[in-house]
């Protein structure tokens, strides 16, 4: 319930942000604007309020802006008889406007404290690729087929960048400068339910990185005396480095047997339990009833502090919006000719748990999280696609070079093909998000 009302909270939120900028536009054209909808299907409320109709509708997946075709009304403008350079403005405003929300959000996030994690190695996978070529505790990555890695995030954003090609790394370590290469055919990062840094492990995560911080009454930690404070070590001797790494090794073990070993005060302790599902129902994953929190002691050997002025705000802020629409480019480019997997497309059940998680850790995470969803929306609306605002720009462009609006039954078709696309694509987004609820939870 709380990840279904998160959702609709967040959704809702960007469309309207999305919608108002083609509205604001119009108004300032003085265009006619019937209809203001969130939401798509049947109307639960209306108001009209001026000239406009403003209406919540049951499916909250998106909304629309409907303009008058046909008035007597005075005083306004019909969108079909505005300039083209108008009408296009009109519609570029709703991607653009997503744009400008983010920078906003980020103006507020690039205050006060800020800081950056290191890309110092705290842990490896000792049967992944980066441990046979030799990495080690320690290292810490200076750039990727020679781009310069600052921060973790630097690291992240260089996986996608360079997706499908050979890793050329440099790294420090004791005053020494290596390099480790990793060709692309052994790269785990971009596929679904695979290591995401290739075996390699940052801060927060590392050995006995997991602190509990709660154990739920009666569940099968209760039951096997797992303790607040216990660090988890290892699951059946599989070293256990992240959150990730815990999930992965219970989820599919309801009703089997394990042996967690937790280090307790300075004690090394095995400890037997059976998880069960999460559901009672008899679905879900398999859950021990414990809440996790990573263990930050040591943490000034991996986090630096900075603080930015006005003007820097300003200026990070503004290419934080640069830097978040390449990425989308980059993993949207990667997707379709291959490079990432495609079943890590993410659909609205994705959607649903991450608003729900970072509503519950808090404003700035939260607000993070819009700032992806805000350059997400709007770099999509902008593809090419008929229906979307792109594809009307797309058409306007046509009509430029020409000197005559397209043929309206052509439109028609491309637009019927164009929500035929967009069907096919959420389906198949829908289809990973059940896929991966049902498999790598």
């Amino acid at each position: 319930m709380h990840s279904a009302l998160s959702f609709i909270v967040t959704i809702s939120l960007v469309v309207v942000v999305h919608e108002l900028g083609h509205f604001g536009m119009a108004k300032f054209f003085k265009v006619g604007v019937e209809k203001f909808s969130i939401g798509f299907g049947r109307i639960l409320l209306r108001k009209k309020i001026g000239l406009t109709e403003f209406s919540i509708r049951l499916i909250p997946l998106g909304g629309f802006v409907m303009f008058y075709q046909n008035s007597k009304l005075k005083n306004i403008n019909l969108f079909d008889k505005v300039s083209l350079f108008k009408r296009s403005l009109i519609v570029l405003a709703g991607p653009l406007i997503n744009f400008i929300f983010a920078f906003f959000l980020l103006l507020f996030l690039n205050q006060g404290e800020q800081y950056n994690i290191l890309p110092k190695i705290t842990a490896i996978d000792s049967q992944s690729i980066t441990a046979e070529v030799g990495f080690k505790i320690g290292d810490i990555v200076l750039s990727i087929n020679d781009k310069k890695i600052n921060s973790l995030n630097d690291h992240k954003k260089a996986l996608i960048e360079f997706a499908n090609k050979d890793l050329k790394y440099l790294i420090i370590r004791d005053n020494e400068e290596f390099i480790m290469n990793i060709d692309r055919n052994e790269r785990l990062d971009l596929k679904r339910d695979q290591s995401s840094s290739n075996g390699l492990y940052f801060f927060p995560s590392g050995r006995n990185s997991l602190l509990i911080s709660e154990v739920t009454d009666n569940s099968p930690a209760y039951l096997s005396n797992i303790k607040k404070g216990d660090q988890i070590i290892s699951v059946d001797n599989n070293m256990v480095y992240s959150t990730a790494d815990l999930l992965g090794f219970i989820k599919n073990k309801a009703g089997e047997e394990l042996l967690i070993k937790v280090l307790r005060d300075t004690a090394q302790l095995s400890i037997p339990i059976i998880p069960r599902l999460s559901d009672p129902s008899g679905s879900g994953n398999a859950v021990i009833g414990v809440k996790l929190k990573p263990n930050l002691i040591n943490k000034d050997d991996y986090i630096y502090y900075y603080k930015n002025n006005g003007l820097t705000i300003v200026s990070k802020s503004f290419y934080d919006v640069i830097n978040g629409l390449e990425m989308v480019y980059k993993s949207f480019l990667n997707i379709v000719t291959g490079n990432i997997d495609w079943r890590m497309l993410s659909g609205p059940i994705s959607i649903a748990e991450v608003s729900s998680e970072t509503l519950s850790m808090g404003v700035v995470t939260y607000f993070s999280f819009l700032v992806f969803l805000n350059i997400n929306v709007g770099f999509l609306n902008l593809l090419p696609i008929p229906t979307l605002d792109g594809g009307q720009l797309f058409f306007y462009a046509i009509e430029g070079i020409l000197g005559k609006p397209l043929n309206k039954k052509k439109m028609i078709i491309c637009q019927r093909l164009g929500v035929i696309l967009l069907f096919l694509v959420f389906t198949l987004a829908v289809y990973n998000d059940v896929f991966n609820f049902i498999f790598y939870r």
